[in-house]
């Protein structure tokens, strides 16, 4: 950082950002940029050198390929459960729990996530900024200006922005009100549409490009008195515009005093042994370079086998000479003088087997690199194929993308929500919100019985008052049970209230649960279903715990509420008979009882 001024750091950085190579060995260098720009043309089908104008076959085989990636990686909001994270003050973690799924549609989380996995899938470099709001954003790398290309977080970061003129004004009060005016006068009808080379496009309004500059720099940046070998964590940003004799000039927009790098900013890389010093790990989308070059090689010479398979005709026929066969009319009888030959030239397609077999074997070596079965990319297999070996394959087939589903859920617990979007929950809880939501059998019988014991004793306290008769321990039973019964039949959504400042100075924390239940929905039904039928056959059996919960479970499974068959495995009493014995029933009715 030798530079004099702010905007000749920018300039130069930038220009070296497209150049510079780094050596990860004595034989390999990269580049961040070129690595950004090829990831983004491949997962695009797109060459990466060269004109992308149809004159040349791209056969996409990487499409498939990271689509059963994007799937099979992601996760929902459903499967990330915060709690609080105090013995004293556990049931508040139910209030969190049913509050978070909504909250977190309304923040469209679940697109977050998606985000993160598809940048994940194509760059193996997700790079999140806190904006200060309710959720992060995932930044598109394309409009990196520069960074450390060793290490992301390691040094400043330059982000590089397009706005237009309505976006700029809403800055003003925040930004420079008078150098906002500037950069609107000085901005131009075009736009930057790539960042790799500076390409422009022209556009009916004007944009003005503004660079962020963030991190740890010379305090003299800063301050006019500040110290030049004194570095401090600033935040700059900026802009640029020819002046009338065509020199570069900056503008300032904003300076000012920030936060160290790692608050404003968290990256997830997921390979990071075999990608030690480069910024971005080996996504699935760089595995499959190769694969697809030589897939579209085999396709080029292809192309000029079939460009060559041309149906000539060759003749010493003055009469025939030159003729366009394509523009007779049909049944047309041509004339051929006496001792002239004419022929047909043999245009036979050679070798066309040994290149499609040899893109087959590309695409299925893709496929192997990126852990693509046949189930997965919705493919049928070949026939006589067993079931069983089919689903082993699969679920083997996908381990890659468990491994990798697990590191993106435990950055999302561990980084994002411990640092980010736990606070923006706690904050909106803590101004008192009103919600709905639905609960489970599990849930509705926790809360009845929670809030069944408080009506069941204010009941008893005003009937002593009232009445001065203590009611027995059957009256109690009895009451509890009439407001169960009542609760249940309300149904599954309820409506539910937080206190303002409930959650204030307690620790709320976060698990991400993700079993695959969903995946395997109809494997577990049908096992479940082969428990309960052995149960029938065997009446004896069911007084065996988990009966009823296995049931719950089977419903649930096969997408029906378990609250609208709660009587099928309802507890019935043990029933006294004559002689004065008792002839105790099953713990668990198998047999559907009117509701």
């Amino acid at each position: 950082m030798n530079e004099k001024t702010v905007f000749e750091y920018i300039t130069s950085e930038e220009n070296a950002w497209k150049t510079t190579r780094i050596p990860l060995t004595g034989s390999k260098d990269w580049n961040m940029s070129e690595h950004i720009e090829r990831c983004t043309n491949v997962a695009n089908a797109w060459f990466h050198s060269g004109k992308n104008d149809g004159t040349r076959p791209y056969d996409d085989i990487v499409t498939p390929i990271i689509n059963v990636a994007f799937r099979t990686e992601g996760f929902d909001v459903k499967d990330i459960v915060p709690y609080v994270d105090d013995v004293n003050e556990s049931y508040k973690s139910f209030i969190i729990k049913k509050l978070h799924p909504q909250w977190a549609r309304k923040m469209e989380l679940d697109t977050l996530i998606d985000d993160v996995v598809e940048t994940s899938v194509i760059y193996d470099l997700v790079l999140m900024k806190d904006v200060n709001s309710v959720r992060p954003e995932v930044v598109d790398l394309k409009t990196i200006a520069f960074c450390d290309q060793t290490d992301v977080l390691a040094g400043p970061i330059c982000l590089k922005h397009q706005y237009t003129i309505a976006e700029m004004v809403s800055f003003k009060g925040k930004w420079d009100d008078d150098k906002i005016n500037q950069a609107i006068i000085q901005s131009s009808e075009e736009k930057t549409v790539s960042t790799a080379n500076d390409q422009v496009a022209k556009t009916p309004s004007k944009y003005i490009t503004v660079y962020e500059l963030r991190g740890m720099m010379p305090e003299y940046w800063l301050k006019e008195d500040g110290e030049m070998h004194d570095y401090v964590n600033q935040m700059h940003l900026v802009c640029y515009y020819h002046d009338a004799t065509g020199n570069k000039q900056g503008i300032t927009l904003y300076k000012g005093e920030d936060k160290p790098l790692t608050d404003t900013f968290k990256a997830l890389k997921i390979d990071r042994i075999r990608s030690k010093g480069r910024a971005c790990g080996r996504s699935i989308v760089e595995s499959l370079f190769e694969p697809q070059v030589w897939n579209n090689y085999a396709g080029i010479k292809l192309k000029k086998m079939l460009d060559s398979a041309v149906n000539l005709v060759i003749t010493d026929s003055d009469e025939l000479a030159n003729q366009k066969l394509t523009e007779l009319k049909d049944n047309t009888i041509l004339k051929q003088n006496k001792g002239d030959t004419t022929m047909r030239l043999d245009g036979q397609l050679q070798n066309l087997p040994a290149f499609q077999n040899y893109q087959i074997k590309q695409e299925n070596s893709a496929r192997n690199i990126g852990s693509a079965s046949e189930l997965a990319l919705g493919n049928t297999p070949a026939s006589g194929t067993p079931l069983g070996t089919t689903e082993i394959v699969h679920t083997e087939g996908v381990g890659i993308h468990e491994y990798r589903q697990g590191k993106i859920a435990t950055f999302f617990a561990d980084v994002l929500y411990r640092d980010w979007i736990l606070g923006y929950l706690v904050k909106e809880i803590n101004t008192g919100v009103k919600f709905s939501e639905e609960l489970s059998l599990d849930e509705m019988q926790e809360v009845a019985s929670a809030i069944g014991r408080n009506v069941v004793e204010d009941k008893i306290k005003r009937m002593i008052l009232e009445t001065g008769k203590i009611p027995t321990e059957q009256d109690r039973e009895m009451m509890t049970q009439v407001f169960t019964d009542e609760f249940m039949k309300g149904g599954n959504r309820k409506f539910f209230e937080t206190i303002k400042g409930e959650l204030k100075d307690i620790p709320v924390s976060v698990m991400i649960n993700i079993k695959g239940k969903q995946r395997r929905m109809a494997q577990n039904a049908d096992k479940i279903t082969n428990i309960i039928r052995e149960v029938v056959r065997n009446p004896q059996m069911t007084q065996v715990p988990g009966i009823g919960k296995a049931l719950n479970e089977l419903l649930e499974e096969s997408g029906m509420s378990p609250i609208d068959w709660g009587q099928i495995t309802k507890v019935q009493p043990a029933q006294p008979v004559q002689g004065g014995t008792f002839n105790p029933k099953p713990q668990a009715e198998l047999q559907e009882q009117p509701a």
